[in-house]
């Protein structure tokens, strides 16, 4: 395989991968941003939502009647952010390092595809 050939492989394994760490960070953003529910209901025969992964709302878990669904409310959050929040750093780091990557080594190419500093 030639140089050029070579270098033209990197490229698109370094395109892949960063849409693969786009699709983490957007894929965590979006589970982060669903609601969150329990599998009780209140006395009025709605499921008791907890709020989102962003933001714990345990209003309608204080007010319904019966266990403790408080306690249940703020695991069901810790437990999508346990989750969640590793899926959009790791993308964000494989994102990070795909641009200094990129920034550095591809930015020495010429517009013909050789190394400028060789």
């Amino acid at each position: 395989m030639t140089g050029e050939a070579l270098l033209h492989h990197y490229h698109h394994r370094a395109f892949y991968l960063g849409m693969l760490s786009l699709a983490l960070v957007a894929t965590g953003l979006l589970a982060l941003n669903f609601p969150v529910y329990i599998d009780v209901y209140d006395q009025f025969g709605f499921q008791i939502k907890c709020g989102t992964g962003y933001f714990a709302n345990l209003t309608q878990a204080s007010e319904a009647s019966g266990g403790d669904y408080v306690g249940q409310c703020e695991t069901a959050v810790m437990l999508r952010r346990l989750w969640t929040i590793p899926l959009v750093a790791i993308g964000s780091i494989l994102l990070a390092v795909i641009v200094a990557v990129a920034a550095t080594v591809w930015g020495r190419e010429s517009v013909f595809g050789e190394d400028a500093a060789a």
